[in-house]
């Protein structure tokens, strides 16, 4: 069975400019609220949202944020904001938080393979994942435990979103990181 082409349901300039407008509004609201409870958070552009609609297949990244600093024993809050354009929903869609240095890497084999493992790896769509709809957004948030007795610096956390393919090989849709210090 041939892959189906993801389409957009952004077809015309005005359409993707309703949308960002849209998406403007949100982003602020969510900033707004995080910022109030001191959290950090990350934003697309327009430039990056129009760059996005071309080049991912929705869902996409929207926003994220976090909190920049837990104590050992403590966790830290990571939340994004994912939407999907498609002009079908997305099935299957699962996703992971893991901490450790990989951002940089290209590969999503090798992005994978190494991780912090004194941190717990997290994972939210089981058992089958979920789905999207069209325009439909989501918003996740997941705890990330500070393992007791951890040294006192910066890491890295990670974040993918993921196609589940039971029968074959997953896609990676997307990929984010942000940092945190243990303090």
């Amino acid at each position: 069975m041939a892959a189906r082409k993801n389409k957009t349901i952004l077809r015309t300039p005005a359409d993707i400019n309703k949308a960002w407008q849209q998406l403007e509004k949100e982003v602020a609201r969510l900033r707004k609220d995080a910022e109030g409870r001191g959290q950090v958070v990350d934003a697309i552009t327009r430039a990056e949202f129009e760059a996005k609609l071309k080049r991912v297949n929705s869902p996409m990244i929207v926003a994220h944020g976090w909190s920049p600093s837990a104590p050992p024993g403590g966790t830290v809050t990571y939340w994004l904001y994912i939407r999907n354009f498609d002009v079908l929903p997305s099935t299957n869609i699962a996703l992971t938080v893991f901490v450790g240095n990989r951002n940089p890497i290209a590969s999503n084999d090798e992005f994978f393979s190494g991780f912090d493992a004194r941190f717990p790896t997290y994972a939210q769509g089981a058992p089958n994942g979920f789905t999207m709809g069209t325009a439909q957004p989501g918003l996740f948030s997941f705890q990330v435990t500070v393992p007791p007795g951890i040294e006192k610096t910066g890491y890295f956390g990670n974040f993918a979103l993921q196609k589940i393919a039971f029968l074959g090989v997953g896609t990676i849709i997307e990929r984010s990181c942000f940092f945190f210090d243990v303090v």
